[in-house]
């Protein structure tokens, strides 16, 4: 991904303590059960991309042991301690790649593509979208979160939140609205929150906003 140079992100994992990966390890488990709500099931084919820990791939993969998955993250350190942790589990279907956004030098397409915790981090955010809805298949989804005026305004008023890795939403630079996402990628979005029938999906939505873009068939 694209990060502010400020962000060293190997350093960034090395340093993140236990009770945060613990949290980021529910909240993985937690969206793996949205997408089987989602697909009634489960994609055939799915892409993490700013994957991190990848608690969310490693889940998928105990349950859906068939599923292609693939995680990419800037952090060749997360990168390299992923793999290890897949052959450990011999978790023959799951596989890790570096790659960053917006380019996503990726040569493979995927049934889902999710992106969540990221776009957050990256400044050419349009371009980052056009590169993740290029890797979906025709008749798949593209799902990822992204930070809006209400993320922005949160923030602000936030006195722990830290202003160097955050530098970009705080500045107001790589903010989104549907109309934008739209005009991107011709598509208008979805609420994920809604689709999964999250309790209260609509302030949840505002605060977090999640949405599905649909990639026509053919």
């Amino acid at each position: 991904m694209s990060f502010p140079s400020t962000i060293d992100w190997d350093a960034h994992w090395e340093a993140t303590d236990r009770d945060e990966l613990d949290e980021m390890r529910v909240a993985g488990e937690r969206m793996v059960n949205r997408l089987e709500r989602l697909f009634d099931g489960f994609p055939a084919s799915l892409a993490d991309v700013g994957c991190g820990p990848a608690f969310m791939l490693f889940e998928a993969a105990r349950r859906h042991p068939d599923t292609t998955l693939f995680g990419y993250d800037a952090a060749a350190s997360v990168v390299r301690r992923n793999r290890s942790i897949a052959d450990e589990r011999g978790a023959d279907a799951l596989r890790f790649e570096t790659a960053r956004l917006p380019e996503l030098d990726v040569d493979r397409r995927f049934e889902c593509v999710t992106c969540i915790a990221t776009l957050h981090y990256v400044a050419d955010v349009r371009s980052a979208l056009d590169a993740l809805y290029s890797r979906v298949t025709p008749g798949g989804r593209l799902i990822f979160n992204y930070p809006n005026r209400h993320t922005r305004r949160a923030y602000l008023e936030d006195p722990d939140i830290d202003p160097e890795r955050f530098e970009l939403v705080l500045d107001g630079e790589n903010l989104l609205t549907y109309e934008a996402i739209e005009d991107a990628l011709s598509r208008r979005p979805r609420s994920f929150w809604k689709a999964v029938d999250e309790d209260d999906w609509r302030s949840i939505g505002r605060a977090n906003p999640c949405v599905i873009v649909d990639k026509p068939e053919g």
